[in-house]
């Protein structure tokens, strides 16, 4: 093991752009799907249904691109990152330039939004893949900056939609793209002895990975929680999916739509910031359990919110929910999967929320259009407290490592 802390610096900063290109994509596909198909005159069920084939294909394709970079030896990880980001950004030049045809608008859409979920637990390993060389890289703090970048975008592009249009979309979609490509190839650890160039053997030797069959009978319990935080994910996708209606539902306007995903944003950056320090000190499984009580409370608030006050109110909650929870999730798996797994214990996560996103899609634009933005909350209170739940039980018997 090496220590060279400079070099360490250097590599967080690195990451960190990566991670806030990657959340700034994120926050343009994602969040401001419903004003882009709403534009293309899409209702709320068939921007479910985008959505949730745009999370069906992720969730397929995420463990295949986790056992490529696990197994493949021609092609780095970064190099596989940078391939579907440059994929992507093709696609999002001809989302721009096509007709407004609902068909191919819906095809291309969801093909973006794929490629963006794909390539998420790819640039997640890329955080720990200098770990055995001694290079720690405070992915805590990464993600946080990833946070601010996803506010900074969120705010931007809500006043660019009051003053251009959701035609603006696309074109950032495209530029995004492209930062994540760039910046994944040049991600090398430079003058560091010994270790490879973020090669396809960064996800360890010796034993060998395990099939996905294998992986759950290895992991009985990592799996449980994973379909409980699933269920903490459905809703938390509804409340991405369709914020633009349930503050236009509190009596908002397109402008507060932006400013609560701003407050949301920025407050996880504290967190994410300091987690590197807590984790010394906390275990992972607890602040995980914390979290999940953090979602919770968020729910519930926003089930009880009558105007955009009370949006904003349970968006600080973002502050010790899905902050805490997204690097203790990436530190805690990294802890308990096998070092030849590790690449896919991180797909599995993500997979966990494109799973949650799959279902929240659906459910989402079904219960807004049938029965209202009410009874999508109240239902999303439910499927937190029930999923919280299973997740907590199996942290409570995981046995996680401290720190991570």
């Amino acid at each position: 093991m090496q220590s060279n802390p400079s070099l360490s610096r250097r590599m967080t900063a690195q990451y960190a752009g990566l991670q806030g290109a990657y959340w700034m994509v994120f926050c343009a596909v994602m969040s401001f799907a419903s004003a882009f198909l709403l534009s293309r005159d899409f209702d709320n069920t068939q921007i479910g249904v985008v959505l949730a084939l745009s999370n069906v294909f992720g969730a397929l394709l995420q463990p295949a691109a986790a056992a490529l970079a696990d197994r493949a030896r021609r092609f780095s990880l970064r190099q596989i990152t940078a391939a579907i980001a440059f994929a992507a950004a093709a696609l999002s030049g001809v989302l721009l330039l096509i007709p407004r045809s609902f068909w191919l608008t819906a095809v291309l859409f969801c093909l973006v939004a794929t490629a963006m979920l794909t390539v998420q637990p790819l640039i997640n390993a890329l955080g720990f893949v200098y770990e055995r060389w001694g290079l720690p890289i405070d992915f805590g703090l990464a993600r946080g900056i990833g946070s601010l970048c996803y506010a900074a975008v969120s705010f931007s592009l809500g006043l660019l939609l009051e003053r251009w249009g959701a035609e603006v979309l696309p074109v950032g979609f495209v530029l995004l793209y492209l930062l994540i490509a760039l910046l994944a190839l040049t991600f090398r650890a430079k003058g560091l002895a010994g270790a490879p160039a973020a090669t396809a053997d960064e996800g360890g030797e010796g034993a060998r990975p395990s099939s996905l069959l294998g992986f759950f009978r290895r992991n009985p319990r990592f799996a449980l929680f994973l379909a409980g935080a699933c269920g903490v994910f459905v809703f938390h996708t509804m409340l991405n999916n369709f914020l633009m209606q349930i503050v236009v539902h509190a009596g908002g306007q397109s402008a507060d739509f932006g400013t609560a995903l701003t407050v949301a944003s920025a407050l996880e950056l504290p967190t994410m910031a300091l987690f590197s320090r807590l984790v010394r000190r906390v275990r992972c499984e607890t602040l995980l359990k914390i979290s999940l009580g953090f979602f919770l409370v968020k729910a519930a608030l926003l089930f009880l919110a009558r105007d955009p006050g009370g949006v904003y109110l349970s968006q600080v909650f973002q502050v010790g929910g899905f902050a805490l929870f997204t690097p203790a999730a990436v530190h805690y798996a990294n802890a308990v999967i096998a070092e030849a797994d590790r690449v896919k214990g991180q797909a599995m996560l993500a997979v966990t929320n494109t799973l949650g996103g799959v279902f929240g899609s659906l459910l989402g634009g079904w219960l807004i259009d049938r029965a209202g933005i009410p009874a999508m909350l109240l239902f999303g209170v439910g499927i937190t407290a029930l999923g919280g739940a299973v997740a907590w039980l199996a942290l409570g018997r995981a046995p996680a490592k401290k720190g991570g």
